[in-house]
């Protein structure tokens, strides 16, 4: 058994045969969506201040992951040790689960041209090539075992963004084959990520050319929202909101908000105030952070009761951005996804956040 890189923990043993690439027509038509997106950016001369803006802006449109192949064919079997330490032998991927806070894996995989073996999803993975298939989780993030065995996985991938533990304890007792993983999710570790999910799956050579395709999107996308970044940056917080009660966070430390946030050229309030993974979004620490602008996830804000729900939260009518109703929501399987369409996301917030009228 072979060690590859890092979070996964893993180590990873597949044959190596030949594999169809699809060349330049699936690139060229990915790239193409790419360029029309970056096209879209106004002139700076054409620019409001972003700072006079008021209202909710919502992101709407997202393209899909263009697959780099139509005719994927895994490497199997692979041998792997997983990130909670037990040794997994993936036979199959016809039937793939798979589960996490942040709807990533799915595009990734989708990226990889494996998404018709996907069978089921949890509620961020939003994608409307997806969006007939059952959800498996339940009360946002919470693993249904009954409903993950009732579609006879035969590989469920997952991570601990969403459980509880015992749940993913009792899919792997049930005799289904359970890769846990653990990635970085920074945008400078997509590349490994998506190489890491592809070694799992067989499609090593795949998920080089998706993790290489991602990154060059990256670098072009932040070059030309650049134009749209003032001279002074503006102060940005992303709040984390599950209904009315007591799930309200300030996202901090891992949670992805600092690389969305300094990704469009803003100041990340939870990276400068030294703030934990997730923070109760109180009067007080809102008023001491005091976000121009708001980000949240789509499904947050319309579970608290949309803007005038939120602004009836402590703290947030007395901010900056409370008074101007300044948010800017994403979708919810799209804001901290951090894999193969980042680069979307980074030109739509930023278009969002400084160009509204150009949101869509």
């Amino acid at each position: 058994m072979k060690t590859f890189s890092t979070k996964l923990r893993a180590a990873v043993v597949a044959t190596v045969c030949a594999v169809s690439l699809v060349g330049c027509g699936v690139q060229g038509a990915y790239e193409s969506s790419g360029e029309k997106l970056r096209d879209s950016i106004p002139a700076a001369t054409d620019l409001s201040d972003p700072r006079s803006f008021e209202g909710v802006t919502q992101v709407t449109e997202f393209d899909e992951v263009e697959p780099v192949t139509t005719n994927a064919k895994p490497s199997l079997p692979v041998e792997l040790t997983d990130a909670d330490g037990y040794d997994v032998t993936v036979n199959d991927t016809s039937r793939i689960l798979a589960l996490d806070l942040y709807g990533t894996y799915t595009k990734t995989l989708t990226g990889l041209g494996l998404g018709s073996n996907i069978v089921g999803r949890t509620v961020s993975s939003t994608e409307k090539s997806l969006e007939s298939l059952p959800v498996v989780t339940q009360g946002g993030h919470n693993i249904n075992v009954e409903a993950v065995l009732s579609l006879e996985p035969t590989l469920v991938i997952v991570d601990h963004s969403i459980g509880p533990r015992d749940a993913i304890d009792q899919i792997r007792a049930a005799g289904v084959t359970t890769v846990v993983m653990e990635p970085t999710r920074t945008i400078e570790s997509i590349s490994d990520d998506i190489k890491n999910l592809g070694a799992v799956v067989g499609l090593n050579e795949e998920a080089e050319k998706l993790a290489q395709r991602s990154m060059e999107e990256i670098e072009k996308d932040r070059e030309a929202l650049q134009a749209l970044v003032p001279e002074k940056p503006m102060r940005m917080a992303f709040l984390y909101a599950r209904g009315t009660g007591g799930v309200f966070f300030i996202m901090g430390e891992g949670t992805g908000a600092k690389d969305l946030i300094e990704g469009i050229g803003g100041v990340d309030l939870g990276t400068e105030y030294k703030l934990s993974y997730a923070e109760p979004a109180n009067a007080e620490a809102l008023a001491k952070i005091n976000p121009e602008v708001i980000i949240m996830m789509s499904g947050g804000l319309e579970s608290t009761g949309g803007i005038e729900g939120l602004l009836q939260r402590p703290g947030i009518a007395q901010t900056t951005a409370g008074q101007k109703k300044r948010v800017v929501t994403l979708p919810d399987g799209q804001s901290l996804a951090f894999g193969p369409l980042t680069g979307q996301t980074l030109i739509r917030l930023a278009k969002a956040v400084y160009a509204p009228e150009n949101a869509n």
